[in-house]
């Protein structure tokens, strides 16, 4: 299953488009009554992906939050309020149809998935940070997310923002619930060691759903998209540019103008720029239809090579970065060579001095004592001459 899991992760991509081709070709040339057939497995599809693939989410690692307050409220702002904000004006631009247009807002008002913390493992950055701003933000999308949606929606679609709840908590909250409650059964009787057996088959899972999802929301509006093809073609343009935007804007702000350090800027730029559209299709195909998960599926087709090519770029920064403190440490080693060389010749040149000083001050002492011995001497003969010359005198 792991081999399966990594051949799944890595065609990501094609085998997206490849069920997205068989669903164009299943919904044109089968009879549309027959395809009815497939929504009934979509919200069952849409829950067992979503429960599968929180089932890895930590909860006790929620308490390493507290101690990165400035990154998280930056992450959170960034990956909640700043992405939709790029993406509204962006959809606007790109389609006139609101379905896709809600697909696309939900594309950038996720937060974001597991795929925070593989980017930022992998260029050396903050892990602690980012499963902090991942399980941050899921929580305040609970709430955000429909008022986020009515907000940017407005009379575009009539959305009754009680459906959208009913499927945040049917398929967000229920399978979170279910995934915590999983989780514990499975540490509890198999360990870490087979929760970590466990999570390729999990993945696999989940990635089987969203290919379902693709190919039955494809199939159901197979026709119309045949018949407007500019209605998948457009999104595509639209996301790509949104990232080519996202990804540079979130590192410079985190960067530049917060003056984070490069390991807690990765987490907050993968944090705001890739999302975990797994939840933003199963919302999209239950709230508001199979054409709203084409705008969801065009960031799908987008998002994890965008994702792939900045990480290229920000390895490149990496690298320079690890280069120039080598340059700094090694000039840094050369100074205390030179320094330390410097006052080794210093100490030697006053050891030297101190040395010949003290030389000059004993030859001093003991020409003063040769001098003050004869002094000493004479005067002794003095003495003993009188002694003599006052004996004479007595006799």
């Amino acid at each position: 299953m792991e081999k399966l899991d990594k051949f799944v992760k890595k065609n990501m991509i094609l085998l997206v488009l490849l069920f997205l081709a068989v669903g164009l070709i299943m919904g044109i040339y089968v009879n549309p009554h027959s395809l009815k057939a497939l929504k009934i497995f979509i919200i069952p599809s849409a829950f067992l992906m979503l429960w599968a693939m929180m089932i890895n989410m930590d909860l006790s690692k929620f308490v390493n939050a507290l101690r990165f307050p400035k990154e998280l409220i930056i992450g959170s702002l960034m990956s909640l309020v700043v992405a939709p904000l790029i993406m509204y004006p962006i959809a606007l631009i790109v389609t006139k149809d609101p379905n896709i247009f809600a697909g696309l807002m939900l594309a950038g008002l996720v937060p974001p998935g597991g795929f925070i913390t593989y980017w930022s493992g992998i260029l050396g950055a903050s892990l602690p940070l980012a499963v902090a701003i991942q399980l941050v933000t899921f929580i305040i999308a609970i709430v955000w997310v429909p008022y986020g949606m009515k907000f940017a929606i407005g009379d575009k679609i009539n959305m009754n923002i009680s459906v959208l709840v009913k499927s945040i908590l049917i398929l967000v909250v229920g399978p979170f619930l279910l995934a915590v409650g999983t989780r514990e059964i499975i540490l509890r009787t198999k360990g870490n060691k087979g929760l970590k057996r466990i999570t390729p088959t999990l993945h696999f899972i989940s990635s089987l759903m969203a290919f379902y999802l693709v190919f039955a929301g494809t199939s159901l509006k197979a026709l119309f998209i045949y018949k407007h093809p500019g209605l998948m073609i457009l999104p595509i343009v639209g996301v790509l540019f949104y990232y080519l935007l996202m990804f540079p804007l979130s590192y410079f702000v985190s960067k530049r103008i917060f003056k984070l350090s490069f390991e807690k800027s990765i987490p907050i730029v993968y944090g705001s720029s890739t999302k975990n559209l797994s939840i933003a299709m199963g919302l999209a195909i239950s709230a508001f239809g199979p054409l709203a998960l084409m705008g969801v599926v065009a960031a799908l087709l987008i998002q994890m090579p965008m994702a792939s090519i900045w990480y290229k770029i920000f390895e490149k920064i990496a690298a320079k970065r690890e280069t120039l403190e080598m340059a700094i440490v090694d000039e840094v080693e050369e100074s205390e060579k030179e320094l330390k060389s410097k006052l080794e010749e210093d100490f030697k040149e006053i050891e030297d001095k101190l040395a010949n000083d003290i030389s000059q001050i004993e030859k001093h002492l003991e020409k003063t004592d040769k001098k003050n011995l004869r002094n000493l001497q004479r005067e002794l003969e003095r003495i003993k001459s009188k002694l003599e010359e006052s004996r004479e005198g007595e006799f």
